[in-house]
């Protein structure tokens, strides 16, 4: 008897891990999904803001996205050198060397731009070219807004931190005092 309790025991452990492991599944599916949809969306809106044409597109990208994976990288190196440490908290020597550090990522950041400018002119010409911070700019608000309104729309308006009868936003509300009444009154 207590044999098949251990087993059965095990048994629904097993099931319960298995279950998880759907869940994780689903999960990382779902947020693949969403990537490859704000990756799509970004191209769109380069195609658009650069007038690029299909050959231009397939060109672009390959140039522009190795650009900003070697930019992205000096960046994590330079974040995780000086993780966990305030600049305010550091001590003379050590304001000195992330001074230096600021300073050199700063200049592989310009230095990769004229590499990467180079690169792209043939492709999009100098005069697109150079408009490209801009468009980076303006395309990484939209980004972060579709990022943000795909969050909400998980959400939704029945999840909110609100409970029931609140709307589904961030803000926090004000408590009233038990004798407050909430409808204002007014004065006849």
């Amino acid at each position: 008897m207590r044999l098949i309790k251990i087993v059965s025991i095990c048994f629904l452990m097993l099931l319960a891990g298995a279950a998880k492991g759907q869940n994780e599944v689903r999960k990382d599916s779902l947020r693949a999904a969403k990537v490859e949809e704000l990756r799509k969306f970004r191209e769109s809106l380069f195609v658009e803001r650069l007038s690029l044409t299909e050959s231009e597109k397939a060109k672009f990208f390959v140039i522009y996205d190795e650009y900003q994976l070697k930019l992205r990288d000096a960046k994590r190196a330079f974040r995780s050198k000086w993780e966990g440490k305030r600049p305010a908290e550091l001590s003379d020597a050590e304001a000195e060397l992330y001074f230096k550090d600021a300073i050199a990522l700063r200049k592989l950041e310009v230095q990769l731009m004229e590499t990467y400018t180079v690169k792209l002119k043939p492709v999009i010409g100098m005069q697109r070219a150079v408009q490209l911070p801009k468009i980076e700019r303006e395309v990484k608000k939209e980004l972060i807004a579709k990022a943000r309104s795909m969050r909400k729309k998980k959400k939704g308006p029945a999840d909110g931190a609100g409970g029931e009868g609140r709307p589904a936003d961030d803000r926090p509300r004000r408590r009233r005092p038990a004798g407050e009444n909430p409808t204002p009154s007014t004065p006849n």
